[in-house]
């Protein structure tokens, strides 16, 4: 399954701003001074949100590129000193089958850098 999510953190009043417009509500969050599973504390507050989910590669850059533009279409940028967004993409195969390709075009990259996107590839 490939999958995608968004990783926002930041400042309190930050991520209530961005998350008060999101087109879906955060899959999971969590609050300045929690405890991640490795034991160390959290240095800031932020969430989890779904974006997309497909077998096919293809499926799920429509998913995402639909999701982004209903961001955009709200005013929702990350650029912003106050907080951080993460995309992150992870591939998941069955042994000895080829990865699959995950073809972003410049009006994708153009894009995550124009909302302030950081973006990060598992396989």
């Amino acid at each position: 399954m490939n999958i995608a999510t968004m990783k926002v953190h930041g400042d309190d009043e930050g991520l209530a701003d961005i998350r008060d417009g999101l087109p879906t509500e955060p899959d999971s969050d969590w609050q300045k001074g929690d405890v991640k599973p490795d034991g160390r504390v959290r240095i800031d507050s932020g969430f989890y949100v779904a974006l997309g989910a497909d077998m096919n590669p293809d499926e799920l850059l429509k998913q995402l590129r639909h999701y982004l533009a209903e961001c955009k279409a709200r005013g929702i940028h990350f650029e912003r000193s106050d907080v951080a967004a993460e995309l992150r993409i992870s591939f998941t195969t069955e042994r000895g089958e080829a990865t699959p390709s995950l073809d972003f075009t410049l009006a994708d990259l153009k894009l995550f850098v124009d909302m302030g996107i950081n973006l990060s590839i598992i396989a």
